[in-house]
């Protein structure tokens, strides 16, 4: 939304904030300011981020002159803002001071808590069991519970006043148990060559339907992990390098069924999912699902659970922009040593080659030999051209020509 400042400075008698100062406060305790933007009649033009949960009173020049009088209590509004009372509030919030401070973790008064929640219209009333009544205005549809009202007190107090603390964690001993269990199924699976994926929760058939859908394609909480596992094992064997790869693939995750008997509620339960698939000598996919507790009797010590966990393994972001495959295959004299023809090509194809290369044939004849390798191109920042793959792929052509050996 963008706002002038002038049109902002008119709601008020005296001295206003600097455009800077404005810009700053707004964007410490409201509403980012993105952009200020100078006019020519010497005004200001501010871009300023009003999120959805204030769209009801902050979109407006009054609104937000209204939030800029709570940020700058001592301006004087030119005509006093309504005064809300029991007859014209939206709704009332009940709360204690001991909730405010509680959910804050700050030790304030009922007095600073009644001025900070005055400062920005809504009124506070005694209850006749010693709690206070916050009484929302028409406008503040974003106040509902007595959180809602903490987070008013703690914006305007500042968050930087707001003490760093540890939630508390209860960690039961079932949970516990779990953890361990599911650590050991993952370490068990990682050491026999899967690799684990993550599936969605929500999908577009199944036993509990959601009350309100993002989208018709989750619709329902999946009751069963098989049917989103083979539609994984299938994409990934569509991108194998080679027809005689294997895919194996794990997931640990949640289903939700309803209750038996009769018993109304939902019942969460921890699978675990395999899935096989090969292309040659012919398509096969395999997909098993389990209980994790079927897996209770595995056994794993200590060390195999640290050695399961690398230290020495860095997270590297993964290429959103698809690859290029490239194969090139070179006459070479019989004994020659593959690692130095992999070597040479690995050097010449540059840093856009990200998989290989990859011996997949050989053979000889005549006192020669022939390897083929394959390679994969791919760039972090871009869809990579065919021309850009066949420039990388002239420089290891000119390697191996160099070295004597024919590319064939």
């Amino acid at each position: 939304m963008r706002f002038f400042y002038k049109q902002l400075r008119e709601y008020f008698s005296n001295d206003f904030p600097t455009v800077e100062e404005l810009a700053e406060v707004l964007t410490m305790h409201s509403s980012e300011v993105e952009e200020i933007i100078p006019a020519d009649n010497g005004d200001w033009e501010l871009e300023i981020k009003i999120l959805p949960d204030r769209a009801g009173d902050a979109k407006t020049a009054l609104g937000l002159a209204r939030e800029i009088n709570s940020l700058f209590p001592k301006l004087t509004p030119k005509e006093a803002w309504p005064v809300v009372d029991q007859s014209t509030a939206r709704a009332e919030i009940i709360f204690t001071t001991e909730q405010i401070n509680g959910l804050l973790g700050v030790v304030l008064s009922r007095e600073q808590i009644v001025g900070f929640l005055h400062r920005v219209r809504v009124e506070v009333v005694e209850n006749n069991d010693d709690t206070l009544i916050a009484l929302i205005p028409a406008e503040r549809l974003d106040l509902n519970i007595k959180e809602d009202l903490a987070d008013e007190v703690a914006r305007l107090l500042g968050y930087d006043q707001i003490p760093a603390r540890r939630l508390p964690v209860e960690v039961s001993a079932d949970r516990e148990a779990t953890f361990d269990l599911t650590n050991r199924v993952r370490a068990q699976l990682a050491s026999e060559g899967y690799n684990e994926i993550y599936g969605y929760t929500f999908v577009d058939h199944g036993e509990l339907a959601v009350e309100k859908p993002l989208s018709a394609d989750k619709a329902y909480l999946r009751d069963n992990l098989s049917d989103g596992f083979k539609r994984e094992v299938e994409f990934n064997l569509g991108r194998v390098l080679f027809d005689d790869d294997e895919v194996k693939l794990f997931e640990i995750g949640t289903v939700f069924n309803s209750l038996s008997d009769g018993q109304t509620g939902v019942n969460e339960e921890i699978r675990v999912a395999t899935g096989f698939g090969c292309k040659k000598p012919k398509l096969k996919i395999e997909i098993t699902e389990k209980k994790l507790t079927d897996f209770a009797d595995l056994k794993n010590d200590l060390s195999e659970l640290k050695n399961f966990i690398n230290s020495d393994v860095h997270y590297r972001p993964v290429s959103i922009y698809p690859r290029i495959i490239r194969d090139i295959a070179v006459w070479v004299p019989e004994e020659t040593d593959i690692e130095k023809v992999g070597s040479g090509i690995k050097t010449s194809a540059g840093s856009l080659c990200t998989e290989g290369p990859i011996l997949f044939d050989e053979f000889t004849k005549e006192g020669r030999k022939s390897l083929a390798f394959r390679l994969v191109f791919q760039s972090m920042e871009k869809t990579l051209s065919d021309d850009e793959a066949n420039k990388e792929m002239a420089k290891v052509v000119a390697k191996m020509q160099e070295n004597g050996w024919e590319v064939r």
